[in-house]
């Protein structure tokens, strides 16, 4: 091999591997800023529906999910069907007292809201807004609450400061929290934007977001947006897209009233 080859091919080899580090450099660096905006929240309530012949038997619901604070005042959005059983129900057929009646109407009435900062603080909080067909939900922590707990502000992802640039083959980071076998701690995910899907709302399909409730970054730290479920024709798809931040921010703006 030529000489002017061989240092070609170690120049390219170096390069590969100082991106490599700076994405993995750019991963901790998140998860290290946005781990306490990371928050794990359990909802309860109930699954009211009804058939052809009135009300169907009520039914104890509870979820847990994983919530991104994005304003100051503690603000969290979560994936809506992620707390929400009655999503996509309406027309389904459910089996009562052994018989098998299609569903007219459902809707979930939450009681209670518990919101875990990754450390002991628990705050209990309200659902304040569903968007059903963008699949999210934002739910607001009780202020008095937070102030017993001397927890007046709050790390929060800035929707704002959104990736106006992001395009297919991006380089994309997701941050979650483990399961309670692992104590919630904060995971990092590195992957890619596959696709940009442009329709009433902007989503991204990227390798990064694997589950609901993730943030999504550029390997620049700007927010892409949150993974939700695709909501087609009012039910669950099954499937996951990031729902763009700039479109979250927008419904943001209408739950702070």
């Amino acid at each position: 091999m030529k000489p002017l080859l061989v240092a070609a091919c170690i120049a390219m080899a170096a390069a590969s591997s100082v991106t490599a580090q700076s994405i993995e450099e750019s991963a901790r660096a998140l998860a290290e800023k946005y781990k306490s905006s990371l928050v794990v929240v359990t909802v309860k309530g109930k699954l009211l529906a009804s058939g052809p012949a009135g009300s169907l038997p009520e039914r104890d619901q509870s979820r847990r999910t994983l919530g991104v604070t994005i304003a100051d005042n503690g603000l969290i959005v979560v994936s809506n069907t992620a707390i929400d059983a009655a999503v996509g129900l309406s027309g389904q057929q459910a089996q009562v007292d052994g018989k098998v009646v299609k569903i007219n109407t459902a809707k979930t009435t939450f009681s209670d809201v518990e919101i875990s900062y990754g450390d002991s603080t628990l705050i209990h909080g309200k659902v304040v807004r569903q968007e059903v067909e963008a699949d999210v939900a934002f739910i607001l922590p009780d202020v008095a609450e937070a102030k017993a707990l001397k927890k007046t502000s709050f790390d929060k992802v800035d929707l704002t400061q959104f990736a106006a640039a992001a395009q297919q083959a991006d380089q994309v980071i997701s941050l979650s929290r483990s399961s309670a076998v692992y104590g919630y701690m904060p995971t990092v995910s590195i992957g890619r934007i596959t696709g940009v899907y442009k329709g009433d709302r902007t989503f991204f399909v990227t390798t990064a977001g694997t589950a609901q409730g993730l943030p999504v970054f550029t390997a620049d730290g700007k927010p892409v947006g949150i993974t939700v479920m695709r909501i087609v024709k009012g039910k669950p798809s099954g499937v996951l897209g990031t729902l763009s931040a700039g479109s979250i921010q927008v419904m943001a703006n209408l739950a702070k009233g």
